[in-house]
């Protein structure tokens, strides 16, 4: 248990958290209320929620705000100890560097005593971290065989993943879409996305989808004109709960249910065990366009990526020898 500090115990209450409900809001001395507007736009409300309950996890272990630099290095050893994991030791110590930025504080986040502890935790413990594995074209047609699409479950189970493949959609993305944001060409559709991870500004997104050859297997554009006739949807959310008894819902569906729905047609192909998720649409999509020598551009203009280290982090090769780089031996 931490040592109390009554000084810091008492800023703590006088200043706002930026985690607290409208934090980002919070006025500023100086600020305009358009600059105050920009300040709360420059995160996202899933990163205010999250550093809100890191924050949590720290006072709950006794930490007081402002922190020093022992208080910080002692809080991420003791949560190594409890064999937390080294990326969530990583986000504790980078939202309590926020907290004390926000509020024109130095951190001690930087101090040497922390960033020393932070890097014998690395050293100490598998730092690899797992990502969902890749659904390459095969198992997606397995996964797309398993489907009954002559249901309404089906139909729109089959046109869901195979719009969250071909346009490596996150699936907050995919949910998402509407009617509206759907510009029909001979080539294909132009989806447009209004909110992203990345974009919050309100800034236009868009991903071309292709249309498959005549007489391929499984065509994106096909099947969710497809569901779209069937379904009689013509505005609004494109992709809906749907009832037991197969009567369409009014709302869109929700990112929950896709992962439901993705697990129970793994389970009816056999693929349960892989461990994907519908995050391994986005990464197979990008893995398979990559082993089939697609530059990084053509596969950034769909999957969206800005940074290149983060972009190449979704490949994924699932046979180690497969597109290997040191398969010539003759001269």
């Amino acid at each position: 248990m931490m040592k109390r500090n009554p000084s810091r115990q008492q800023l703590t209450h006088q200043r706002p958290s930026p985690y607290d409900q409208g934090a980002m809001t919070a006025p500023v001395e100086g600020l305009s209320r358009e600059a105050r507007r920009l300040l709360s736009e420059s995160v996202s409300p899933n990163t205010v929620r999250g550093m809100r309950s890191d924050l949590r996890v720290y006072q709950k272990a006794g930490g007081m705000l402002p922190a020093t630099e022992i208080d910080i290095a002692n809080f991420l050893s003791a949560q190594n100890k409890l064999g937390k994991k080294p990326a969530t030791l990583e986000r504790y110590a980078n939202s309590l560097h926020m907290w004390h930025r926000y509020h024109n504080l130095p951190s001690p986040v930087k101090s040497m005593a922390v960033r020393s502890v932070i890097r014998g935790i690395k050293k100490s413990r598998d730092t690899r971290q797992a990502s969902a594995p890749a659904l390459r074209l095969k198992e997606l047609h397995r996964l797309l065989d398993a489907v009954k699409q002559d249901t309404l479950h089906g139909l729109r189970d089959s046109a869901l993943f195979l719009l969250s493949f071909y346009g490596a959609f996150r699936r907050s993305e995919v949910v998402a879409i509407a009617c509206e944001d759907l510009e029909w060409q001979r080539e294909g559709v132009i989806v447009t996305l209004h909110y992203s991870k990345m974009n919050r500004s309100g800034r236009i997104e868009t991903k071309s989808i292709m249309r498959a050859p005549p007489g391929t297997r499984y065509c994106p554009v096909g099947m969710l004109e497809r569901w779209l006739e069937v379904s009689g949807i013509q505005k609004g959310a494109i992709f809906r709960g749907v009832s037991i008894g197969g009567r369409l819902g009014a709302g869109r569906m929700t990112a929950n249910t896709l992962a439901v729905r993705m697990k129970k047609g793994l389970a009816t192909a056999g693929l349960l065990e892989e461990g994907y998720s519908p995050h391994s649409f986005r990464a197979g999509f990008i893995t398979e366009a990559h082993l089939r020598g697609k530059s990084d551009v053509q596969i950034k203009r769909v999957s969206g990526h800005r940074d290149q280290r983060t972009f190449e982090r979704y490949i994924r090769v699932a046979d180690a020898f497969e597109n290997h780089g040191g398969d010539f031996f003759g001269l």
